[in-house]
């Protein structure tokens, strides 16, 4: 397919586009307004490793230095714990109950109906780290966005605690082993002081000397390190701060904008996907080369489909709008039918279609008008005894026709009825026999077919659908030529290929087809241009080839 095949798919299929686009811009918009409101509150914190290396160098905050990542996912584990969704929770309650009694006093405060329970805090709360710094963000996400603000407050107020009282437990535990370790130092000194008394100052061994030095020395640093966690632990040094306080939620769901935003652009992605899809599903025939590849015949006329307008569509549209694009159409289906009778010998036509309601009969009767305005004598004979139709184009009166002539009832002059135009006449059908099929096929039709011929330089017959019933099969080798009128948004694929195949079984010859109801403005591009103050122009470019198509069918 090029470009304009794609254009063109869009353009005929753009309802589809338009109704699941609409369909999903609907359904989002509705998913949206039908949420609850979420609202997220945040509250920042800076973890200061300097300071929590003053009160343990062996510290957990060291990781915010060394691997900043490991320390975020670290934080996140704590705070999503259930014993500080536990500590959260009370936190919540105590400062609610405190609250209250504000309240009663007349001061304006905000007390929520409930406080989520410590697994919906835990399944609402979430870390993230600032990039490249040791700053990270408590976020929480509630229906009221006061409510997000005081839990999220509450979170950062109990993280921290809970790491203070960590931080000083282990200082503690720590500065409990320094001491522990100082003791023994100084019952070890306190044995080499005594053992060291039993010599006399130059005898003290060296060995023992050395060793009770490194004793005091190790005590001398052992006790600095625990003034200093002594120090530390007073201090209560926790290396958190928060730098950022939590202010009440923004709503973050439902984006209504944002959802009805991509769903236009996921339902036009559909849409158009769905359009293809119809299309390929689609065994219709659209463009000239479809019909042409379909019916494996040459393509000899392409009339405009015409919007019937009031008691119109009971008239002759050759006549009623001589200046339409359809009118037109049947101009050129005239040149090139007088075309393929050079010699004479095509002046018996029956035109017929796949199925019902491809508009043969209107083809064959104003075919028929096209041709009588040339001088021609012409005859349309409504061959389709079991849906005659083309009475209501030409009289509203009930009349002789083709079963009076067969059965002897009536004389061919008085069943063939003139029209209130020239040169043109039709026999219709008359009353509906019992055995259509038997009747023409019978040898009765196939005389007066001939003696019709004799009569007027031309006779239309307008059969029944091929697909339909035998009748216009039967009919076939008795004419000149066989018209195949197919129709837009009607003709398959399919039945193109069975109607071919079936004229084919018998000898006629297919003159060619022709395609009815093309679409002015539609995807096919058959040449139709028109406007309020230009004439239109109709380009057909297989006009002059015309009176050699034609083929004759197996026998």
């Amino acid at each position: 397919m090029e470009l304009r095949d794609y254009i063109s798919v869009i353009v005929a299929r753009k309802w589809v586009i338009i109704g699941v686009t609409a369909l999903v811009v609907v359904a989002a918009l509705v998913f949206s307004l039908l949420q609850d409101p979420v609202y997220e509150s945040r509250v920042m914190i800076l973890a200061d490793i300097n300071r929590a290396g003053e009160s343990a160098s062996d510290s957990l905050f060291s990781m915010a230095f060394n691997d900043p990542d490991t320390f975020i996912q670290t934080q996140a584990e704590i705070i999503g714990t259930k014993t500080l969704a536990r500590s959260v929770y009370d936190r919540l309650e105590y400062n609610y109950e405190e609250l209250a009694y504000a309240e009663e006093e007349g001061e304006e405060v905000f007390i929520p109906a409930s406080v989520p329970s410590p697994e919906e805090l835990m399944g609402n709360v979430k870390v993230e780290r600032s990039q490249n710094t040791n700053v990270f963000e408590i976020a929480v996400t509630n229906g009221d966005p006061l409510l997000a603000r005081d839990i999220t407050q509450a979170y950062a107020d109990e993280y921290i605690l809970d790491r203070q009282l960590a931080s000083i437990k282990q200082i503690s535990d720590a500065r409990k082993e320094v001491w522990n370790r100082i003791t023994e130092l100084e019952t070890q000194i306190s044995d080499l002081a005594q053992e060291i008394k039993q010599y006399t100052k130059e005898n003290i061994p060296p060995e023992l000397e050395a060793e009770a030095s490194q004793a005091v020395s190790l005590w001398a640093t052992l006790y600095e390190k625990y003034m200093s966690l002594r120090i530390a632990e007073a201090l209560e040094q926790r290396g958190l701060e928060v730098i950022e306080v939590a202010e009440a939620g923004v709503k973050v769901s439902p984006r209504t904008t944002r959802n009805v935003v991509l769903a236009f652009f996921l339902g036009l992605i559909l849409g158009v996907g769905m359009a293809f899809l119809v299309d390929y599903l689609d065994d219709t025939l659209k463009t000239r080369e479809d019909f042409e590849r379909g019916y494996g015949t040459t393509i000899i006329g392409e009339i405009a489909r015409t919007t019937p307008v009031g008691e119109e569509e009971r008239e002759i549209i050759y006549f009623t709008r001589p200046d339409s694009p359809a009118a037109e159409g049947f101009r050129n289906l005239r040149t090139n039918v007088q075309f393929l009778n050079l010699d004479g010998g095509t002046r018996l036509i029956m035109a017929t279609s796949s199925s019902p309601e491809e508009g043969k009969t209107s083809v064959a009767i104003n075919l028929g008008a096209a041709l009588s305005e040339m001088g021609r004598k012409v005859l349309v004979v409504e061959a389709d005894l079991r849906r005659p139709v083309l009475d209501k184009l030409v009289t509203e009166k009930p009349r002789k026709g083709i079963t009076d002539v067969i059965m002897g009832s009536s004389s061919l002059e008085d069943a063939v009825t003139e029209t209130n135009h020239e040169n043109l006449y039709v026999l219709m059908s008359g009353p509906k026999p019992p055995n259509p099929a038997e009747l023409v096929s019978s040898q009765a039709m196939q005389k007066l077919l001939a003696e019709l011929k004799q009569r007027y330089e031309y006779v239309i017959v307008d059969a029944p659908p091929v697909l339909a019933v035998s009748d216009a099969i039967a009919m076939a080798p008795m004419v000149d030529g066989v018209l195949v009128v197919a129709s837009h948004n009607i003709a398959t694929r399919d039945g193109a290929r069975h109607t071919m195949e079936l004229l084919g079984k018998v000898e006629t010859r297919i003159l060619g087809v022709v395609i009815n109801n093309v679409e002015m403005a539609g995807r096919y591009g058959y040449g139709y241009r028109y406007g309020y103050y230009a004439p239109y122009q109709y380009s057909y470019g297989e006009a002059e080839g015309a009176g050699k198509s034609g083929r004759r069918g197996r026998k």
